[in-house]
């Protein structure tokens, strides 16, 4: 890690709800440029660690810093400012239900970095181009399938020219034939020099993806490996356990 820049870098990361610890003092650095897939099972607390990143969800306590820009303890205009580097992709959209795809994709943008519109549309038109939606420029989300609105939200999030985009679980709300198409998109835009963290079930997009594969149990980080090492090669019994039952099951 010292010879490559630490894009996100959290210390001792504790997130409690209540007398439930949710991550238990987890610290991990994120190299700039690299594509890291987090796993585990359902209530590892992925998600928790993946939206800690930006700060979606605040650590009961630690560090958080994205870029070299510290994001815990600010005031919200430096968080804010924080968070245009740092691009999401949900698992249901979240795309404004009454504009047209260009407009999600040039709001945010115009609104928060006052660049042109001109410059922001062509940009959008550029990402649009990308994810084969510059036909549906002008549709509302209600009127495309949850394969195109899942690529529509991941082209807002390169309109943004992000220097990291966290996904959360991207395909878990499609139906099984939307699912490749959005893994394709994900795929190509890996290709670009953007550092970029996945929470996901699938097991074959991480294992070609990714350089980097994390695996979640209680709260703590218990592998940290290539994915093929991990995979194929656990060293934790758990994790052991966890491969048994997915690979036995596909």
């Amino acid at each position: 890690m010292s010879e490559t820049k630490a894009m996100i870098d959290m210390q001792h990361i504790t997130m409690r709800y209540g007398d439930l610890t949710v991550l238990n003092d987890i610290s991990l650095q994120i190299a700039e440029g690299s594509k890291t897939v987090i796993i585990g099972p359902s209530g590892a607390g992925k998600s928790t660690l993946l939206r800690c990143m930006n700060l979606f969800e605040k650590p009961y306590s630690g560090t958080v810093s994205v870029n070299g820009m510290m994001l815990t303890n600010q005031k919200n205009k430096v968080l804010y400012k924080a968070r245009q580097e740092i691009g999401m992709v949900f698992q249901s959209f979240n795309l404004y239900a009454h504009k047209t795809v260009l407009e999600n994709l040039t709001f945010a943008p115009i609104l928060l970095r006052h660049e042109s519109k001109e410059s922001v549309t062509a940009r959008a038109m550029e990402n649009l181009e990308k994810v084969g939606l510059a036909a549906k420029k002008d549709s509302f989300p209600s009127q495309l399938s949850g394969g195109q609105q899942q690529r529509v939200a991941i082209a807002r999030a390169l309109t943004m020219r992000p220097k990291v985009i966290l996904f959360d679980e991207p395909t878990s709300a499609l139906d099984p034939e939307m699912i490749s198409e959005v893994l394709k998109i994900m795929e190509d835009v890996a290709k670009e020099n953007i550092t970029m963290v996945f929470v996901t079930h699938e097991m074959g997009f991480a294992r070609h993806i990714a350089d980097r594969l994390l695996f979640l149990e209680g709260g703590h980080i218990i592998e940290d490996d290539t994915p093929e090492n991990v995979i194929e090669h656990p060293r934790n019994e758990r994790t052991k356990q966890f491969f048994g039952k997915i690979l036995k099951s596909n």
